[in-house]
C-alpha cells in the first residue's frame, strides 16, 4: 500500500511540473518590435520551434534574398540595446530580424524573426 501512495504522488508531482513547464514565456523580441518601432509582429517568420536566428545567417539570407530578386529594399533601425533588420519583399510582405546588441543565446525565448505590418 505504501509503495502504491509513494508511486501516486509521485506521478501527480511530475505531471504537475510538466504543465508548468509548459508554458511559454513571454518572447522579448517580439515586444521590443511592437514597442519600439512602427511596425507590429503578424506572425513568425519561419518555425515557432526554432531557435533565434544568428546574425551572420541572416545576413547571408538577405543576399540571397537579393540575389533571387526577392526583395525590394532593405533597411535598418538601431536602439540602444536593440538592433532591427527590416526586409521588404516582392509580395509586398516584410520581415525583421532582431537582435539584441549583447549577443546572447537563447535571449528572446523563441524565434527572432517576424513578419510585420506597420502601425
Amino acid at each position: 500500500m505504501r509503495v502504491f501512495i509513494v508511486v501516486f504522488y509521485s506521478l501527480i508531482v511530475t505531471f504537475v511540473h510538466a504543465a508548468e513547464s509548459e508554458k511559454n514565456p513571454e518572447n522579448r523580441c517580439e515586444k521590443a518590435v511592437n514597442e519600439k518601432t512602427k511596425y507590429r509582429v503578424s506572425g513568425i517568420y519561419g518555425s515557432s520551434l526554432e531557435s533565434e536566428w544568428h546574425p551572420s545567417a541572416a545576413f547571408v539570407l538577405l543576399k540571397e534574398m537579393q540575389r533571387f530578386k526577392v526583395l525590394l529594399s532593405e533597411f535598418r533601425q538601431k536602439t540602444a540595446v536593440w538592433h532591427f533588420e527590416f526586409a521588404e519583399l516582392v509580395g509586398g510582405k516584410t520581415i525583421v530580424f532582431v537582435f539584441h546588441r549583447k549577443i546572447q543565446i537563447e535571449f528572446c525565448n523563441g524565434p527572432n524573426a517576424f513578419f510585420v505590418l506597420r502601425k
